[in-house]
């Protein structure tokens, strides 16, 4: 018989057992699905001012809970079956999990029999399949009655446009004694409250010409903006506290809003940092959830009124004087991408100019051979500032206070901070009106230049990207989150406005 004792020595145990330990911590301790229509989907984010309040919905939960958004445009909860997408949620249900299900928009459009599910009858039917095939799968299906449209006579009466929906999903989570979220009931009350004036501030309002995403212009009252889209999320929220659901331990404060964004655009490259995985684009992009995207950046930014913008182009004049910020991040070399897109001089002199004119640029890069350097300071090098091919700030293992900074300068970037985290960072060389913000151990490792009516910062790091700027790796005491805030304010308030904005949303903003 095999001696299977040498292969499983006592440290190898002991190894093996730390792994599963780190697994079964990495793993989140929850899943919420998200079943439903356009109200609650998620929408793109490039230059879009619409979105559905399930896109905004984990920006209310630690990193202790995973949200899967499968809500749809256009679905009912016909179409949502008839489609494949319930064989998709069903499939990836797990024990514990919870399933979020809110439809009845589009289950009243009678001409559609794509879509078209009697309220008693089939849409009833719909429903009973989600809860009893969730129950089945020992996940908790959660009702939710469908939110509201918003409608007022000329006298500044509400009008209910759901009929017997909501009705009948009141009656089922009775009947199945289902957890109950009566959106439809609190979006009445607070629509009403608001009156047709304010309420109009919470739903799509696209003039023409403004939005990359709806050129034409769009306006409706059944979508939200993303002020509208935060506003149904805390309605959810406040509905989730008296049902006392488990989840409810996970909830955190919401995003701080502010105005210092309005009018402003912020682009980010997708154009030199273009690499791909599995037929789609990451690494450094607003969409990117991983811990590589700036999914979290970008919602800062969206935060304080602001829209963000994929710039999937070369920088021409036309592009950038659409953008208020310009942020370019860790320049693709071959071993990334096949055939790079190198910064031109072209490109160099529309930025330049673009700069000069009032334009905010950010540059980021990366470290020795994790970035194109020799292009990338071309550009760099026409505000003093160059990039340095070298690795600072290594860390092993998970020593994470190898890459803390904790003497940091009065400057507004690190104001309220005491410790930070940057890793495998380029230093800088600068000449001429560039000048320092950060130093250490004698490298410059930010670094800043004025530049006409404009303003250069240089991050030898991506530095802002999802894993180090939410809590799903730091330890408490880095304060990393805080320094994209006081980046995206420092960055906001020296960047121009770009586009007039509708005053009712800058009105909804201020709380007025």
């Amino acid at each position: 018989m095999a001696n299977y004792r040498k292969y499983f020595s006592i440290p190898f145990c002991l190894l093996i057992v730390a792994v599963i330990i780190n697994v079964i911590a990495a793993a989140p301790r929850v899943t919420i699905h998200l079943i439903g229509d356009s109200t609650m989907a998620d929408k793109p984010l490039d230059d879009n001012p619409e979105r559905g309040w399930g896109q905004l919905f984990p920006l209310f939960f630690t990193q202790d809970v995973r949200i899967i958004n499968y809500a749809r445009n256009g679905r009912s909860t016909k179409s949502f079956i008839d489609q494949g997408l319930w064989d998709e949620v069903h499939n990836n249900l797990r024990p514990g999990d919870y399933l979020f299900i809110q439809f009845g928009h589009n289950d009243a459009k009678k001409s559609d029999t794509i879509r078209y599910a009697e309220a008693h009858t089939n849409y009833r039917s719909n429903l009973v399949k989600y809860i009893t095939e969730a129950h089945q799968k020992d996940a908790t299906p959660v009702l939710i009655t469908p939110v509201n449209r918003r409608k007022f006579s000329e006298t500044g009466e509400f009008f209910d446009q759901h009929g017997d929906y909501p009705k009948v999903v009141r009656e089922l989570a009775s009947e199945y004694n289902v957890p109950l979220i009566d959106l439809h009931a609190s979006s009445m009350h607070y629509l009403s409250a608001l009156g047709p004036e304010k309420s109009e501030a919470l739903f799509l309002r696209a003039p023409a010409g403004v939005y990359k995403r709806c050129p034409e212009g769009k306006s409706d009252n059944t979508h939200f903006n993303r002020y509208g889209a935060i506003q149904i999320c805390k309605l959810v929220i406040d509905a989730m506290q008296p049902i006392n659901l488990p989840i409810v331990k996970y909830l955190k404060e919401g995003p701080e809003l502010s105005d210092i964004g309005i009018g402003k655009v912020v682009g980010l490259d997708y154009f030199y940092n273009h690499e791909f995985r599995d037929g789609r684009q990451y690494h450094y992009i607003w969409e990117d959830r991983e811990n590589s995207g700036f999914y979290e950046l970008g919602n800062l930014y969206e935060n304080t009124g602001a829209f963000i913008s994929e710039v999937k182009e070369a920088p021409t004049a036309a592009v950038l004087e659409k953008l208020s910020v310009y942020i370019i991040v860790d320049p693709d070399t071959p071993k990334e991408t096949a055939e790079p897109n190198y910064i031109s001089p072209a490109a160099i002199k529309n930025i330049t100019k673009w700069v000069r004119s009032g334009g905010v640029l950010v540059l980021l890069a990366n470290d020795k051979g994790n970035a194109e350097f020799e292009h990338f300071n071309h550009l760099a090098q026409k505000f003093g500032i160059r990039f340095n091919e070298v690795s600072l700030n290594r860390v092993e293992n998970k020593n994470y206070n190898m890459a803390k900074f904790d003497d940091l300068p009065d400057h507004p970037l690190f104001e309220n901070l005491s410790k930070i985290y940057m890793k495998e960072v380029a230093s800088l060389t600068l000449s001429g009106k560039a000048r320092p913000i950060l130093n250490s151990d004698g490298n410059i490792i930010i670094a800043m230049s004025e530049y006409g009516n404009g303003v250069v910062l240089a991050i030898g790091d991506p530095w802002f990207y999802n894993e180090y700027i939410d809590d799903r790796r730091l330890p408490a005491d880095f304060e990393n989150f805080q320094a994209a805030k006081n980046f995206v304010n420092w960055s906001l308030n020296h960047a121009r406005v770009v586009r007039d904005m509708i005053t009712g949303y800058q009105r909804s903003r201020r709380g007025k």
